[in-house]
């Protein structure tokens, strides 16, 4: 319980602001949502209702955000393995 309070975890957190995060997710989702790859969304659709049939846009944003489809890396940003001129001047 202490570890919980030292690491910034709520347990027991009101309706109120329960509700606050989940319209906040939900703010994000609209955007996000159409924007990402059809499998993904059906895979984290399903585990974000699976849990005890309760339906939640805080654990669909996060495992959106766990596949890394929020922020995708650039394609500037991706390796592209060893070059045989990187070393030549």
């Amino acid at each position: 319980m202490a570890d919980d309070k030292a690491n910034g975890i709520v347990l027991g957190q009101s309706f109120e602001k329960c509700m606050s995060d989940e319209t906040t997710a939900q703010q994000q989702l609209i955007t996000l949502w159409p924007a990402n790859a059809g499998p993904v969304r059906d895979r984290c659709e399903a585990e974000a209702t699976s849990l005890a049939g309760a339906q939640s846009y805080v654990d669909l944003l996060t495992c959106m955000q766990a596949a890394d489809l929020v922020n995708p890396p650039s394609p500037a940003a991706r390796l592209k393995g060893g070059s045989k001129n990187r070393n030549a001047k």
